[in-house]
């Protein structure tokens, strides 16, 4: 579950399609810390809930990659996004986290 509380601004700075264009790699610079995110963990970019598939950090800057499948390419405005494309980033809702008023 989403708040709609952004807690970050990342940015794309790779995006690789594969699978003969139906799906899409994307690794997003942020900064979060990296001992936060977990393989699996759901981090909305844009508002389009994605799923962290990588996660690491380079030159000291925190990455994490997320594949867009071509049903999200379809339906969503990720089909736009390319490298340097800045995204609104909000992680998932745990319990005991401020809602902000967003019920």
């Amino acid at each position: 579950m989403f708040t709609g509380i952004v807690t970050d601004i990342g940015e794309i700075t790779a995006l690789s399609p594969t699978a003969q264009g139906q799906l899409h790699r994307l690794r997003i610079a942020c900064r979060y810390d990296r001992a936060t995110i977990a393989d699996g963990a759901s981090i909305a970019c844009n508002g389009v809930c994605l799923t962290v598939v990588a996660s690491g950090v380079e030159d000291g800057k925190t990455w994490f990659d997320v594949d867009a499948a071509a049903e999200t390419l379809a339906m969503t405005t990720a089909r736009h996004w390319a490298a340097d494309t800045r995204l609104n980033l909000e992680r998932a809702l745990k319990i005991g986290d401020e809602l902000g008023g967003h019920i």
